[in-house]
């Protein structure tokens, strides 16, 4: 945290921040040696501000979801909008996205230790400038070739269809010059720590969307949804201001390619963009064979996917919070440390996601059914998500583990070990489609992808443990397998209990009385990790309440001036 915001005395603001998980204190005056230090504590508390943001995001997209379902059902209409969302999307991530915060984040990073903030900044405004242009460019291609790439995508889709999709494209390909632009200003953030306004984004790409469809759907219809997109990312850029302003960011039109920074950069992108455009091949695949599945598969593997990602928040908040810190420390070699910050991040994400896990498994209709069904979201309509829902939980751990070890490769200056699998995962995630569709229809594409990301997330652990000394995978699948055990255990007696009151899943008080079952066992999971102190347990109740003690204090200051 950085002082100033939490309104400390000034001896503090400059001085010492002590960490939560009782390692020694570090100083901010040395920061050569807060890095070293390398406090868990400090990465779970970024981590924390990144997943209230997310939180604050996905209930947002909930929101979202429950307005455009609602609005619009399991249509070909929907289809068609989520089918040329792909486009922009895939386009960002290839260019900029995770894969240019991932490419920039080393560099950053060694101009930041070396103390040369000046340059820091002039080589950010040259890489943005250059992603800016490029993107612009894409842009223009994309809205004068709608129509070919739509026809290349959904295949399976009506010519009416795609000429929707078509007309849908124009309408949201302008978001990638301003998702350029955001993900470039995040990348910068947070090298310096700072993580509150890019934590904000997806509640302000929701907050967009949901208020154009409420106000225009009436009128436009789908068009609404495109437009709420455009709206939205704007809204992201807006937010990203204040953090900006308080780090005395100045940006320039410098735009010297043959700086060293280029070079660097340019080297750890190359890996990662075939990476991300390896990952974009599933999901391409994944969206032509549903195409081809009945009407609906595709919003039916969307929403699916979309409420998984309200639960894997927790390794995309990791992954972001922890990926600046690994940097740091790769740029001084300091291995020790970079191993244990990764062995500590995933087993907080373990620990989080085992029950969550079991429980989607076990209660997909119920959780589907609450928040998605109602309006032209049918009892079919919650069947086919629910499906998927309980396929794609399958991978749920792994999916977010592989945003904490790709990082890792990625600090350690190596993209080419996560590139390889990921040319491996895509090869499987082929083979398991064809194998598992006429069998599972949809939900055969959410285990495919599931089973995918089990298997990546264990060739990544094994090669990292290779590289970097001191990392055990045995104990931490030890570690997987007590907390399997207990959640098993627990989930397994609130889905007893359910069952044995023979409590439907078609009324939404059966499914809200099934949830307080799955709430239930999860507050089990947690007591008695506490009992048996278990310091990922442990380490959660301190973090809870070094956020909840300043709030209280704010609060007592504030009726006592009243």
């Amino acid at each position: 945290f950085d002082g100033n915001d939490l309104k400390l005395p000034a001896r503090c603001r400059r001085g010492s921040f002590r960490v939560i998980d009782d390692l020694p204190v570090a100083r901010r005056d040395a920061p050569g040696e807060a890095e070293k230090s390398a406090p868990i504590g400090r990465v779970l508390s970024f981590a924390t501000i990144t997943a209230v943001g997310v939180a604050l995001g996905r209930v947002s997209g909930l929101a979202r979801e429950l307005v455009v379902s609602a609005r619009f059902g399991l249509s070909a209409e929907l289809d068609a909008y989520f089918l040329v969302y792909l486009v922009p999307a895939i386009i960002d991530n290839l260019i900029a996205g995770s894969t240019i915060i991932a490419a920039v984040m080393p560099t950053f990073a060694r101009y930041l230790t070396s103390g040369q903030r000046g340059e820091f900044w002039r080589v950010a405004s040259m890489i943005t400038n250059f992603i800016l242009l490029l993107a612009s460019a894409l842009t223009i291609l994309g809205i004068l070739f709608a129509a070919p790439m739509v026809a290349a995508l959904g295949p399976g889709l009506s010519l009416s269809s795609q000429a929707l999709a078509a007309s849908l494209l124009a309408i949201i390909m302008p978001t990638l010059v301003l998702s350029a632009l955001l993900n470039m200003v995040m990348a910068t953030l947070n090298a310096l720590d700072r993580f509150v306004g890019p934590a904000l984004i997806f509640l302000a790409l929701n907050t967009g969307i949901i208020g154009t469809v409420l106000l225009l759907s009436p009128h436009i219809g789908i068009y609404s949804i495109a437009l709420g997109f455009l709206i939205g990312t704007l809204f992201q850029l807006l937010v990203q201001i204040p953090e900006l302003r308080r780090e005395g960011a100045h940006w320039t039109l410098a735009l010297d390619l043959r700086h060293p920074a280029f070079r660097q950069v340019g080297i750890a992108f190359l890996p990662i963009v075939m990476l991300t455009m390896v990952a974009q091949v599933n999901l391409i695949v994944d969206k032509m064979m549903a195409s081809a599945l009945p009407t609906g598969s595709i919003s039916a593997l969307q929403y699916a996917d979309t409420l998984l990602g309200t639960f894997y928040m927790l390794g995309t908040s990791l992954g972001i919070a922890v990926f600046p810190s690994l940097s740091r420390l790769a740029a001084t070699n300091d291995l020790e440390n970079t191993a244990r910050t990764v062995t500590l991040s995933l087993r907080m994400l373990i620990f989080i996601l085992m029950p969550l896990t079991f429980l989607l498994m076990a209660f997909p209709i119920p959780v589907v059914g609450v928040i998605l069904g109602r309006g032209r979201f049918d009892a079919g309509a919650v069947g086919m998500t629910a499906q998927a829902l309980a396929m794609y939980a399958v991978g749920l751990i792994a999916v977010g583990a592989l945003y904490v070890l790709q990082r890792a490769f990625y600090a350690l200056s190596d993209g080419r070990t996560p590139l390889g699998i990921g040319v491996l995962a895509i090869v499987a995630h082929i083979a398991l489609n064809v194998l598992l569709i006429p069998h599972l229809a949809h939900a055969g594409i959410a285990l495919s992808v599931a089973l995918t990301a089990i298997l990546s997330a264990l060739l990544l652990l094994i090669l990292l443990a290779r590289r970097v000394a001191g990392f055990d995978v045995l104990s931490l699948f030890g570690f997987l397998a007590r907390c399997a055990a207990l959640a098993l255990v627990t989930v397994f007696g609130a889905w007893g209990m359910s069952a044995a009151l023979r409590i439907g899943t078609t009324e939404l008080v059966d499914r809200l009385i099934s949830l307080a079952f799955a709430g239930v066992a999860g507050l089990v999971y947690f007591v008695i990790a506490l009992a048996l102190r278990m310091s990922e347990a442990q380490m959660l109740v301190r973090t809870a309440m070094q956020f909840i003690a300043p709030a209280q204090r704010r609060a007592q200051m504030f009726i006592q001036r009243d």
